[in-house]
């Protein structure tokens, strides 16, 4: 494990815990679950850890900040935090900084996090997981819409007009407050469909448009399993879950494709973020 990684896990650490004290279920996903199956941790050059929790779950995770009281942790969503436009959550600590690229605009929590997504009813058809992918394609335009905020920039002579253009649109969308807006809008869309009573559910907020939705008896029972130190909470049908997503999920993907996949303009394992950002001017 490199230094990030550890620090993630330290995080993942404290997200178990208090999911086994309060009885909620969680399974890790995506890369992250490809991860505990294949190298039984990380993936060597992953640089992220993916948790989902089906909705009922995930909502009273959200809820539960005081068990972190005391702490540098932060359970982060749109409603915990002002100008976060997601609505999957993140536990974040304070204490680090980890400035994405797409968001150095953004002023919210940057500390290191691990992400939390909710996962929810899809349909209440057994279908075709292509024949769902406009419903995480109409998520998606929202967040998109929601990152105008982000647009901001800095007025340069060769490119004056551009930027000032821009800048209005950022400031129109910051100040009405349309992020959030479309926060509620998209809660609610998701919400639509009872996870109990759904044939397909799967993740509304992953890159996998075509596959996300997936039926929901995978879902039913969980095993437990290695990830580097500690053990932790996968699908018992792991096996078609990763399949799905990644086909052959044992064979490793060219050495150039082995790569981490979020970028940063700012990154501390020791210094909390709003002082890294105020020490450089971010």
């Amino acid at each position: 494990m490199n230094d990030l990684q550890k620090k993630q896990l330290e995080i993942l650490k404290e997200f178990v815990r208090v999911c086994n004290k309060h009885n909620l279920k969680y399974f890790l996903v995506g890369g992250t679950c490809l991860g505990a199956i294949r190298h039984k941790g990380f993936i060597p050059w992953d640089d992220d850890i993916d948790v989902g929790m089906p909705r009922s779950d995930y909502d009273k995770f959200m809820a539960l900040q005081d068990e972190f009281k005391g702490t540098s942790l932060f359970i982060q969503n749109y409603k915990t935090d002002g100008k976060y436009i997601y609505n999957f959550g993140k536990l974040r600590d304070s204490s680090t900084t980890f400035i994405e690229s797409f968001y150095k605009n953004h002023r919210i929590n940057h500390g290191v996090w691990i992400d939390i997504f909710p996962i929810d009813g899809m349909s209440y058809e057994v279908k075709d997981s292509s024949k769902l992918a406009y419903k995480v394609k109409r998520i998606w335009l929202n967040v998109y819409l929601a990152y105008l905020p982000a647009l901001r920039r800095k007025v340069r002579k060769e490119t004056w007009f551009k930027d000032i253009c821009l800048n209005i649109v950022a400031g129109l969308f910051y100040i009405f407050d349309i992020a959030h807006y479309r926060n509620k809008h998209v809660e609610k869309y998701v919400k639509k469909i009872d996870y109990d009573k759904a044939k397909m559910v799967g993740n509304y907020f992953g890159f996998n448009v075509k596959k996300e939705a997936m039926p929901r008896e995978w879902f039913n029972e969980f095993i437990e399993v290695d990830f580097e130190d500690i053990k932790v909470s996968v699908l018992k049908e792991y096996d078609k879950y990763l399949t799905k997503l990644y086909g052959d999920y044992m064979k490793f993907p060219p050495i150039e494709k082995q790569v981490g996949h979020h970028y940063n303009k700012g990154l501390s394992l020791t210094e909390g973020y709003e002082d890294y950002i105020k020490r450089n001017r971010i």
